[in-house]
């Protein structure tokens, strides 16, 4: 797989939208909007970024099918919110990925996850972070700024395939596949309200790894998985008291230790 080797101060310097409307290169808001992944791979192929390594056949066949299946996602529930498809996202990146051998080792290489970002996903970039803004009329920076942050990655967290293979990672089960990740997906498509954003935002901290990603999975399955759905504080609450607890507490502890001192659901 190819890989930028530039910090990112300098796709920061070359790519990052200003706010200003004066400014000499405002039309960058174009090149994160309207532009298509064609257009803007042109666009970005004119600056001299330092790119290496090669991409083969096989894993230019994986990205073109995540393309596909995203595709199909959007057709299949274009009536709701993309910002409740992050599970499906998160099984599409890493169900593909894996077949090329992807796995904890990658997830450190930001430089290719930002090469395979910005040269394969900026149209779904913008979809998933900006087109609701956009097609409400909102015309400002405030929707280029946002596919810039996921699309190039000022925090690496943020780089858009790479957040769903961490979440994919970190909730796949060798023994029960995708079985967990497929109920938090179902519900979350629901818009039945639940805390899945502040799961999300801590499950993608590599401070929470933790043995066959024991942790992630127990906290999803208790607040996250059954009929009743914990709330936004109580989620993110059960991170901060897991935190507060870990160094008395092993990582593969009992399901119970969890649900009676970390994962406490608001009646």
């Amino acid at each position: 797989m190819k890989s930028y080797k530039n910090k990112i101060e300098q796709f920061i310097e070359f790519l990052e939208p200003p706010a200003e409307r004066d400014a000499p290169n405002f039309d960058l808001r174009n090149v994160f909007t309207i532009f298509n992944q064609d257009k803007f791979n042109k666009y970005i192929g004119k600056i001299a970024f330092d790119v290496q390594g090669e991409i083969i056949d096989a894993e230019e066949k994986v990205l073109k099918n995540i393309k596909e299946e995203i595709k199909q996602l959007q057709k299949k529930y274009s009536e709701i919110n993309p910002e409740r498809l992050e599970f499906d996202l998160a099984k599409i990146f890493h169900s593909n990925l894996k077949q090329i051998g992807f796995g904890r080792f990658q997830i450190y290489d930001t430089g290719m996850w930002r090469w395979m970002s910005m040269n394969y996903f900026k149209e779904e970039t913008f979809w998933r972070r900006a087109k609701a803004d956009f097609d409400k009329g909102d015309y400002s920076v405030k929707p280029a700024k946002a596919t810039f942050e996921h699309c190039v990655g000022k925090r690496s967290r943020d780089i858009f395939p790479r957040r769903y293979f961490i979440l994919g990672q970190r909730l796949f089960d060798t023994n029960t596949k995708y079985e967990l990740l497929d109920k938090l997906a179902e519900k979350s498509r629901g818009g039945r309200g639940g805390g899945f954003g502040n799961f999300i935002s801590a499950t993608i901290e590599d401070k929470l790894i933790s043995p066959n990603d024991y942790v992630s999975k127990t906290i999803a399955e208790i607040m996250l998985s059954g009929d009743k759905l914990g709330k936004d504080k109580p989620v993110r609450m059960a991170f901060v008291r897991y935190n507060a607890y870990r160094k008395r507490l092993l990582n593969n502890n009992a399901e119970s230790v969890f649900r009676n001192e970390i994962c406490l659901m608001e009646d």
